[in-house]
């Protein structure tokens, strides 16, 4: 069965230990938040596996998926790499670890999922031990500082010819800053809000290179992602930045779905900022 690490808290499957809370958790933590994430993030499910198949992640390979949400991912890859060898997955939504352990327990005996972030002690976290350090649009939630700490975690913690793989995007495309102004936001309440923190691919490529790694494949995506109705697309949006969904200006929403769903119901996202990088670790 999959393990989880926490700190002060029991669920079945758990094995708790100390850990470093993220100084973000605060602002994190909604069950309700993380069940509709796990039910609605087929978008990050597909930008995930097409990560695991441009970084070649393969049989044999132990993998450390840092900002593993509910899961679904980190069970493809630990699909992709067999039963014999370790993935674990830390994020600092401790629900979203509790909907992670629940969902894969029985099922994936090799994940380990831990709630913390890159300064958490999850395991292996002081040996070159990890081939692959996998990372699903996590890069947009770190300040700059942060972002550096995550890259030198990810040098230090991988074995020497070790990946690095990066999936993020520059900006919220219109679409998504439109429909986060649906929610009506009280001052302490934004004030609170988990901000992002966007940067070009360029300046990641330079923060890899400046660590250690040699760019392997670095690439914009445009393809389009079609959700099937507004109010799937809307739900997502809300459940991965935070959003409290249960304050919504109709009027506002109605105006968003006049400008931005198809007539046939569906809404089309396409985000050219959207990147994919893979880097290695040299020797």
């Amino acid at each position: 069965m999959c393990k989880a690490i926490a700190v002060n808290w029991r669920i079945p499957f758990a094995r708790p230990c100390k850990a470093t809370i993220p100084k973000m958790s605060a602002v994190r933590g909604s069950k309700h938040n993380a069940v509709l994430y796990s039910q609605l993030n087929d978008f990050q499910q597909h930008f995930g596996k097409k990560l695991a198949f441009t970084a070649e992640i393969k049989q044999g390979d132990k993998v450390l998926d840092m900002g593993c949400g509910t899961g679904e991912v980190t069970a493809s890859v630990a699909e992709l790499v067999g039963k014999q060898t370790q993935v674990v997955g830390v994020d600092p939504d401790i629900e979203r670890i509790k909907v992670a352990v629940q969902q894969q327990s029985g099922i994936h005996e090799n994940i380990t999922f831990v709630h913390g972030d890159s300064s958490s002690k999850f395991p292996h976290f002081n040996e070159q031990y990890y081939d692959v350090h996998f990372s699903n649009f996590v890069l947009q939630w770190l300040n700059d500082r942060e972002k550096e700490k995550f890259i030198d975690i990810a040098f230090k913690t991988l074995k020497p010819g070790g990946k690095i793989a990066i999936v993020s995007y520059e900006e919220d495309p219109v679409i998504v800053r439109e429909a986060g102004k649906i929610v009506l936001e009280d001052i302490d309440n934004t004030k609170e809000k988990v901000q992002p923190y966007f940067v070009k691919k360029s300046v990641i490529e330079t923060l890899l290179r400046r660590a250690g790694f040699g760019i392997l494949h670095s690439k914009y995506f445009h393809n389009p992602y079609t959700f099937a109705t507004a109010e799937d697309f809307l739900a997502f949006v809300y459940c991965s930045d935070y959003f409290d969904d249960t304050k919504i200006s109709q009027s506002r929403k109605n105006d968003w779905v006049k400008t931005f769903v198809n007539k046939n119901g569906t809404v089309t996202l396409l985000d050219p900022t959207i990147y994919q990088i893979i880097g290695k670790k040299l020797d």
